[in-house]
């Protein structure tokens, strides 16, 4: 019986551990949205809903889900000092799919409002070396975001 208990708490403490871990890889990739939609200093309404289109695309969110996700990031990047700890968080969880998709989700975001200003493309640029993605990736990233697909 105790062996069970202690199989039954440590199934329950791994699940309750991955959904934390999957929780703050969506709020470390929402930050890194919302603080490409700042980095300009100019928050477009098209900017805030192309954000809520690529988390909701990503993560599978309803609008309760993606009011919540984004109230979250967008105090977490209030309170934001260093994106070093969000990208080896995405570093230790994500593979390197999920790390250009992240790049070119940023670049998506910055072309949301017809407009790349050189203060996004640095904090871009800054996230894709911390995540490992090559400068050739960079560039085929923002083309791929530059280009919509109809």
């Amino acid at each position: 019986m105790k062996n069970i208990l202690v199989r039954f708490f440590t199934i329950e403490r791994q699940q309750a551990e991955k959904q934390d871990i999957e929780h703050a890889l969506k709020v470390a990739t929402a930050v890194l949205l919302v603080e490409t939609m700042r980095a300009d200093f100019a928050v477009q309404p098209a900017e805030r809903e192309r954000l809520r289109q690529l988390l909701a695309g990503r993560f599978g969110l309803d609008d309760a889900e993606l009011d919540a996700l984004t109230a979250e990031a967008e105090a977490g990047a209030d309170r934001l000092v260093s994106i070093q700890h969000l990208t080896r968080l995405l570093n230790e969880h994500y593979d390197h799919a999920m790390k250009l998709r992240v790049v070119e989700m940023m670049w998506e975001l910055v072309y949301a409002d017809g407009n790349k200003d050189h203060y996004e493309e640095h904090l871009i640029r800054q996230v894709a070396e911390l995540l490992y993605v090559s400068h050739a990736e960079f560039i085929q990233a923002r083309h791929r975001a530059e280009v919509p697909s109809n």
